[in-house]
């Protein structure tokens, strides 16, 4: 039989943490916000140069606006881990030649399922309760792949962020679950200022970081996370036309026609404002660590 410590571990034998200095949790969070800082000027000032010398429509400009200086916090997180966490870095873009853990294509996959399956979700049971409804008015195949590309920045940026450098980093000091939620935390934190922010909407996102954190401990794979929270972006603000963080796409897929509050919508946030997203957070939770630990039984033959 597992010892308590395995089974908190994911069934792992315990190893031995590195007591660095820049791993204790006041360090990890001052960095975390040091570098989310320098990243959003540096992306700022990207985008507004970008603004400045290329004629764009509404539709691309709020992608500009809202998405594209993400790029900053892209680039500060991989200069720092590539500078100072050199472990850190390596696993952000190694690829595994197989297996069920790591960055590999088939947990790429899956994760961009998870995206579009879960909002989707959310988003169904909305408009089957009569929350919301929707009008197309054409489609712009090249708009949607540049929405998809600054997407996956401003999400990758976030994962690589929290559950990429702040996550390794506290894991490493004070093991996995003060790592998930110090790290998950910090992610809601960063949705504080957005528009229509309530309670339960920050509840959502942090247990959204709590769900990416298992999946990134016990599938050890960063595409995973960074290609879920893409889709689910992706899904809600561009597809469907509904707010992301409480910022409405001017050039989606689908347009929002009418709203109304209630257990599936919130007019102010959007699906993820409401008790249906708490319980799919939960529920996506409790999914990835009963099949991690499912998995790591199977690999011990147990």
């Amino acid at each position: 039989m597992s010892n308590p410590s395995e089974i908190l571990n994911g069934g792992q034998q315990p190893v031995k943490k590195k007591k660095k200095w820049q791993h204790f949790f006041l360090i990890v969070l001052l960095f975390g916000f040091l570098l989310m800082l320098f990243g959003e000027i540096l992306g700022v000032i990207v985008s507004r140069v970008l603004e400045s010398k290329v004629p764009m429509s509404d539709a691309v400009y709020f992608l500009v606006e809202n998405y594209l200086p993400f790029i900053g916090i892209d680039f500060a997180v991989l200069l720092y881990c590539a500078l100072a966490e050199k472990d850190l870095f390596r696993g952000f873009g190694h690829i595994s030649r197989g297996g069920d853990r790591g960055n590999t294509m088939r947990l790429l996959l899956i994760g961009a399922a998870l995206g579009v399956g879960t909002n989707g979700i959310c988003i169904l049971l909305a408009w089957l309760h009569g929350d919301i409804s929707f009008y197309f008015d054409g489609v712009d195949p090249l708009y949607l792949l540049l929405a998809l590309a600054v997407v996956l920045i401003q999400s990758g940026a976030e994962e690589l962020l929290t559950r990429g450098y702040m996550m390794g980093a506290l894991r490493e000091r004070y093991g996995v679950w003060p790592a998930v939620i110090l790290n998950s935390l910090f992610f809601g934190a960063l949705h504080l200022g957005n528009p229509g922010a309530t309670t339960l909407a920050i509840v959502d996102i942090v247990l959204f970081g709590v769900a990416m954190s298992a999946a990134m401990y016990y599938l050890d794979s960063l595409w995973l996370c960074i290609t879920a929270h893409t889709l689910w972006n992706y899904t809600q603000n561009i597809l469907f036309g509904l707010p992301n963080s409480g910022l409405v796409s001017q050039g989606s897929l689908l347009h929002l026609e009418s709203a109304s509050d209630s257990v599936f919508y919130n007019t102010g946030f959007g699906v993820e404002g409401t008790i249906i997203a708490v319980i799919i957070e939960c529920l996506l939770t409790l999914g990835i660590v009963l099949c991690g630990l499912r998995r790591k039984r199977e690999r011990e033959g147990l």
